[in-house]
Order: C-alpha cells, then sequence, then structure tokens
C-alpha cells in the first residue's frame, strides 16, 4: 500500500503544475493590453483679433521682437546665375503673398524674387507677378479695390471721384447704364481699402505739435 501511494503522489504534483501553468498561459491570453493616455496637451487658444493673429500682424509688417529689428532673409538676386536675362519689370512695392514663402511680405525689389508673369485683361493690360522662390502668381491688382474687377479702372475712379464729391447713386446709374448694386459695391471695396490703410499707416503716431486745417465733406 505504501509503494501505491508513493507512485501516485507525484502524478498529482504534475497535474497541480499543469493546471497552474493552464491558469498562467490562459491569464496571458486574455489579458486586455494597457493603454496608456498621452499627456493631454494644452489647447491652443484661438485668435480674438488682429493683434492675436500671426498672420495678420505679418501682413501689416508688424511681426518684430521689441528692441530688436527684422532680420530680412538673403536677396534673390545673390543667388541666381549673372549669366540670365536681366530683370526689367518693376516690382518695387510689391511682396508675394504666400505665407510659407521665405520672402513673404517682402516689398524691396532688392531683395524679393518677384518677376514679371505676362498680362491679363479684356479692356486693358494689368501686369502678372511671379514669385521665382515659391513660384507663386498673382495680379498687381491684389488687395486693391480694383482686384477682380472688370470695368475700365478710369471708369471706377470716375465713379468713386463723383460718388465721395456726394453725387448721388442714382445720377451715375442712369447716365452710365450702371447698376446700383455694382456701385455700392466698389463704394464699399474702397471704404473698407481706406480703412485698412488708415490702421496701417496711422495707429500709433506720436506728435509733438499738430495742425489741423479746415475739412468738410459730405456722409450719407
Amino acid at each position: 500500500m505504501e509503494s501505491g501511494a508513493d507512485s501516485v503522489a507525484p502524478l498529482n504534483l504534475l497535474l497541480v503544475v499543469l493546471v497552474f501553468g493552464l491558469v498562467l498561459l490562459w491569464s496571458e491570453l486574455w489579458r486586455k493590453p494597457v493603454v496608456r493616455l498621452a499627456a493631454k496637451q494644452p489647447r491652443p487658444l484661438k485668435p480674438k483679433t488682429g493683434a492675436d493673429c500671426p498672420l495678420c500682424q505679418a501682413e501689416q509688417g508688424a511681426i518684430t521682437n521689441e528692441g530688436t529689428e527684422a532680420i530680412s532673409p538673403r536677396s534673390w538676386r545673390e543667388g541666381r546665375s549673372r549669366r540670365g536675362r536681366k530683370k526689367g519689370s518693376v516690382t518695387e512695392g510689391y511682396a508675394c503673398g504666400q505665407v510659407g514663402c521665405l520672402y513673404y511680405g517682402i516689398t524691396d525689389t532688392a531683395i524679393h524674387a518677384l518677376v514679371a508673369d505676362g498680362h491679363h485683361g479684356k479692356y486693358e493690360r494689368i501686369q502678372d507677378l511671379k514669385c521665382q522662390a515659391c513660384g507663386h502668381k498673382f495680379t498687381v491688382r491684389r488687395h486693391t479695390v480694383l482686384y477682380r474687377l472688370k470695368t475700365h479702372s478710369v471708369r471706377v475712379a470716375e465713379a468713386l471721384t463723383f460718388l465721395a464729391e456726394g453725387v448721388d447713386v442714382s445720377v451715375l446709374e442712369r447716365i452710365w447704364q450702371i447698376s446700383e448694386g455694382t456701385l455700392r459695391t466698389w463704394l464699399t471695396r474702397a471704404g473698407l481699402h481706406a480703412e485698412k490703410l488708415h490702421e496701417h499707416f496711422f495707429r500709433g503716431l506720436r506728435f509733438a505739435h499738430i495742425q489741423l486745417d479746415e475739412l468738410w465733406a459730405n456722409a450719407r
């Protein structure tokens, strides 16, 4: 009887080991992977005004560090070959409007990479420009009152002059056969453009002495 009991003991021990191993294997197979959440990043604040938006500040040339001057990129002329055709178009005062371009917002013709890129227009030749650095193309009328207007620029200038002098919209509509909606659209665009120019050139000015002359204007 003792020999039978001695032979059963190793079998029981082996059975316990097998059951324990199956339990461990089963737990490993069904264990769910632990997903660690990434650290929560602070939410970027949305700009509420033009002063909070870096793109708006770049368009106005206001991105400069306090107490330091803005560093201009290398002149485009220095990196191009001298054997090519010399630049004959006037690009002073115009700038590339592509935000990611190295020469974005630079109006100096000695630095930027703008060249003439043909003309377009049905009633008058409108110059097109191209930035050689990024390939962005645009017209010289971009960001002006005449942008995407099909009417001759002389007629638009005459209409805005008459409206500024107090001529009624119905008079111009009857004489030139131009709809009242078109004339008011021109007037609205001119007013918005004048407001931007005023904010750009006349904000933050400080004068020791100032003289004001008489000014009379009719507002409708």
